[in-house]
């Protein structure tokens, strides 16, 4: 990536592209939420497993990566809520590294992060072998350049409780070299299988069985596993997909939620052109879709609103308040009944809420 240089500032910056920014902010959020949430139990480490530069430019503005933005948060919740986390960036170039350290000097930040040169795979199983998995509730943020991704170390780090991960799968480079014999094992080991082979020569629905194999295979690790589609900025093409992996519902449920919250309420981002209709008309919309949806699923069946958003967070592109919102409709057109029990009032849906679908 070219590196673009700015009078005034000692390191160098890289452009900063739509879906990277979207991508920033969506991490940064969640992550918020993460150490707030979880940070309540347990001390939690944090990893960048592939720092980059740290810095980006898009028309003379200024904007920093993922490591710097969540020092930022981790450092907000230390002061306020003494919420303990270790930042750990891993970064293959030593060049990036030191470009690192001087962003992490300019900002002022005060947290110290444990900077770790090396190939990402070989440092993480290192990690994992010295420890015998025996880490804090861990956040791996995997955001590689290529594909190059060991299934099976995904797996290692899923076993270490309450941990998640947040991986670009980079679809775009996939499906260009998925025909060349030379990356065939390299593949292998991104899908933790051969099955991948079958999409070769084949055109319709490519994509979304590659997509849907790749989320098959990580969830026979991890509990909930979504994926946010990401186009290129100026044209609605796939560019990557975001795979969220967490054993909580909780977690697939806030992630979901901060995506929408910076793309026009979607789970997806298809560029700045794409939010021309209004959040009330895709409200009605989404809610008209999610009740028939749910009647069909639950007709002459009595569950609690948590079981509902546990069996559908990761299956459906809606978020929690969505259906929320939709069992509400339902209870006022008298297709529902809902027994409050988390609930102070008759007026909200909680968690423990048993819904009766008459």
């Amino acid at each position: 990536m070219g590196k673009i240089y700015k009078d005034g500032y000692d390191f160098f910056f890289w452009n900063y592209e739509g879906q990277t920014k979207m991508k920033h902010e969506v991490l940064e959020e969640y992550v918020d939420k993460w150490v707030k949430i979880v940070g309540c139990y347990h001390k939690l480490n944090y990893f960048d497993c592939f720092g980059g530069c740290g810095a980006y430019i898009e028309n003379d503005n200024i904007y920093y990566g993922s490591p710097i933005r969540v020092a930022e948060a981790v450092q907000k919740n230390q002061e306020n809520l003494n919420r303990k986390v270790n930042i750990v960036i891993i970064e293959k170039e030593e060049e990036n590294i030191e470009n690192l350290k001087k962003v992490f000097e300019h900002n002022k930040i005060a947290i110290k992060p444990y900077f770790i040169q090396g190939d990402f795979d070989e440092k993480i199983n290192k990690i994992l072998d010295s420890t015998n998995g025996n880490l804090a509730p861990t956040f791996f943020f995997i955001d590689p350049f290529g594909f190059k991704i060991n299934y099976e170390t995904l797996k290692r780090i899923m076993f270490v409780p309450k941990s998640e991960i947040f991986l670009n799968f980079m679809f775009t480079r996939i499906n260009e070299f998925l025909s060349a014999e030379k990356i065939e094992k390299t593949l292998d080991k991104l899908f933790g299988c051969s099955d991948w082979r079958v999409f070769k020569e084949q055109s319709n629905s490519r994509e979304q069985d590659i997509v849907t194999l790749y989320r098959r295979q990580l969830k026979k690790f991890s509990k909930f596993v979504y994926y946010y589609r990401m186009s290129f900025p100026n044209r609605d093409r796939t560019y990557y997909y975001l795979f969220h992996l967490t054993n909580h519902y909780k977690g697939c449920a806030i992630m979901k939620a901060a995506f929408a919250k910076f793309n026009y309420g979607k789970v997806e981002y298809m560029g700045p052109k794409h939010g021309q209709m209004s959040l009330f008309e895709q409200q009605n919309i989404k809610y008209y879709e999610i009740k028939q949806y749910l009647l069909g699923k639950y007709h002459n069946t009595s569950i609690r609103f948590c079981d509902i958003i546990e069996e559908n967070i990761d299956e459906v592109p809606y978020l929690e308040s969505d259906i929320r919102n939709a069992l509400k409709e339902l209870r006022e057109e008298s297709n529902i009944e809902v027994k409050p029990i988390s609930s102070k009032t008759r007026k909200g849906i909680q968690d423990k809420d048993l819904i009766i679908f008459s």
